[in-house]
């Protein structure tokens, strides 16, 4: 069974840190010589990451598919099920690995990797609205 307000809670989350993003209007390499825009940019991102994430991961719980034992197995699960296809997965995937990255490995993201990231935005958006959609249809 879902947990519709904490789902509804992360999806505010992430529409907050989308905003953010939207605000900073980083779109160049350029754009993050800014040592104050590649920090904001990269803190909002992790968040941005760990919260699609958490949600998945209440999707995996809503619907009983089982404990996974990494992030990666979360979207592992999803894909499994049919809830996301193969494209999705591997998006998210690379996801799991920009948001690991900038977790542990913080001062070896380069300005690259953000703008890496920040194209798969409209993936995020889908995949979030769909498991938001998802968790409300649930019976």
């Amino acid at each position: 069974m879902y947990d519709r307000e904490r789902i509804a809670v992360i999806h505010g989350n992430i529409s907050h840190y989308l905003r953010d993003i939207d605000e900073l209007s980083i779109g160049s390499v350029a754009d993050l010589q800014d040592r104050r825009n590649y920090y904001a940019l990269s803190m909002v991102l992790f968040s941005l990451l760990d919260a699609v994430i958490t949600m998945a991961s209440e999707v995996v719980a809503g619907m009983d598919f089982g404990i996974p034992t990494t992030y990666r197995e979360i979207f592992s699960m999803l894909h499994r099920e049919g809830l996301i296809d193969a494209e999705m997965l591997t998006v998210m995937s690379t996801l799991v690995s920009y948001r690991n990255r900038l977790a542990h490995q913080y001062g070896e993201i380069t300005p690259d990797d953000l703008l890496r990231i920040l194209s798969k935005i409209n993936q995020i958006r889908v995949f979030t609205d769909n498991m938001v959609k998802l968790a409300r249809n649930a019976p």
